[in-house]
């Protein structure tokens, strides 16, 4: 069992404990993480573990998906037209390499608006918790 979550008594199933901070952690790693899939493509094209790497590197490991969780997102990207995929040959062995698509390029400009828009929420709920601050 996790930190961040615990038993309740006789229902069987886990509660998160909202008290512990590697469960916000954990669920806004999750959220970013697809937002910063598309951020790193939008700056160039990239293959899988190219993704997984400039996602760590531009959060300075904040958000941190593993291969098995990128590969599904590139897949459904570009499944939904936000990607197109290539395939290219390197060193002997074929891989693939995602572009984000116009579809893409406008994605990526609502989720920076909506996280902005999450963002300034949260700010000024902390403003509201610490009057005097």
């Amino acid at each position: 069992m996790s930190t961040a979550t615990k038993s309740t008594r006789g229902a069987g199933r886990r509660v998160p404990d909202y008290g512990d901070a590697a469960y916000w952690r954990g669920t806004i790693k999750m959220s970013l993480s697809k937002f910063f899939v598309l951020s790193v493509l939008h700056q160039k094209p990239m293959h899988g573990y190219e993704v997984v790497q400039a996602v760590e590197k531009t959060t300075r490991g904040c958000c941190s998906p593993s291969e098995g969780t990128v590969y599904p997102m590139l897949n459904e990207f570009e499944a939904g037209g936000y990607l197109s995929c290539e395939t290219q040959v390197v060193q002997g062995r074929p891989r693939k390499v995602y572009s984000l698509t116009d579809k893409g390029r406008d994605a990526f400009r609502v989720a920076v608006d909506a996280w902005l828009e999450a963002t300034e929420c949260i700010l000024a709920s902390r403003r509201k918790s610490s009057p005097g601050e």
